[in-house]
């Protein structure tokens, strides 16, 4: 299985008009709301409904850029410090350049096949424990709750009932880190917080290597990029790495399963895959 993505020869306009197709033409886009504009409106909500300080957020972006540093394919493998995030210009109030991720050209493969088989072509594969989609309204307005990912919920804790584990079996989180806000969204979908409390595990260091739940553990979409058609099988790709032992300097110790989870759009629909290391 193959994702391929080319966007950095076409003009910045024509790209995001093209991903803005992915938003509710109705009443998101004809009123001029680029995918950062939407995330900005649901960062901002989020801050103004559990009182969150904006630079709670920093944390999501110093682990992306720290884990995609020891990557030889992330497009900006150069660590930030909170001190840049907070200097680092508005994108869409209050999102700042480095709560987005990039535009830019990827690729990635994993090959698919039954276990027995795969034990042919390496001595450590990688099974797909469990695998589920859900999905949501396309408009934001429309959402039960703006500030929660319902499918994203939904779509996990399907992966957690076919794999009969919960969220604390879990040894680490590939999360579709498009926005900063988004993280911290994933997070309290997926079960590992309660809504609200997203950033309070990347303020407390739960999500970098050492912590509670890792994510992003090759720099995720923020700093290892986000190739839109190749970014799930990256996500997919890295996770196998990590759960075979080759993830190098970012390697998470005695890694078992993972759970990876892509989102279309701004939670419109959400596919999870838990993966788990084969003896």
């Amino acid at each position: 299985m193959c994702g391929v993505e080319k966007m950095t020869d076409q003009r910045v306009n024509t790209v995001t008009s093209g991903l803005a197709m992915a938003a509710d033409a109705d009443y998101e886009v004809i009123h001029g709301l680029t995918f950062v504009g939407i995330n900005a409106l649901v960062m901002q909500r989020y801050l103004y409904e559990y009182g969150v300080d904006k630079d709670a957020f920093a944390p999501f972006a110093v682990n992306a850029h720290r884990n995609a540093a020891n990557n030889p394919c992330a497009m900006f493998p150069t660590p930030v410090t909170v001190e840049a995030y907070t200097r680092s210009r508005m994108i869409a109030d209050p999102i700042n350049l480095f709560d987005s991720s990039p535009i830019c050209d990827g690729a990635a493969a994993v090959v698919l096949c039954p276990t027995e088989v795969a034990r042919g072509f390496t001595d450590r594969p990688v099974r797909i424990r469990a695998s589920a989609s859900a999905i949501d309204t396309i408009a934001v307005h429309d959402r039960r709750i703006p500030t929660c990912l319902d499918a994203a919920a939904v779509s996990a804790q399907k992966c957690y009932a076919q794999a009969g584990v919960t969220p604390d079996d879990i040894d680490f989180f590939e999360l579709h880190d498009a926005f900063a806000i988004m993280s911290a969204l994933s997070l309290e979908a997926a079960g590992f917080a309660e809504p609200g409390k997203g950033t309070h595990l990347a303020l407390e260091g739960e999500i970098f290597r050492e912590g509670r739940i890792p994510i992003c553990t090759m720099g995720g979409l923020k700093a290892r990029g986000h190739p839109v058609g190749a970014t799930g099988v990256y996500q997919a790709a890295e996770a196998t790495l990590q759960l075979r032992g080759q993830a190098g300097a970012n390697q998470i110790p005695g890694a078992r399963l993972g759970l990876v989870q892509n989102i279309g759009g701004s939670g419109a629909t959400v596919v999870a895959h838990i993966l788990e290391a084969v003896d």
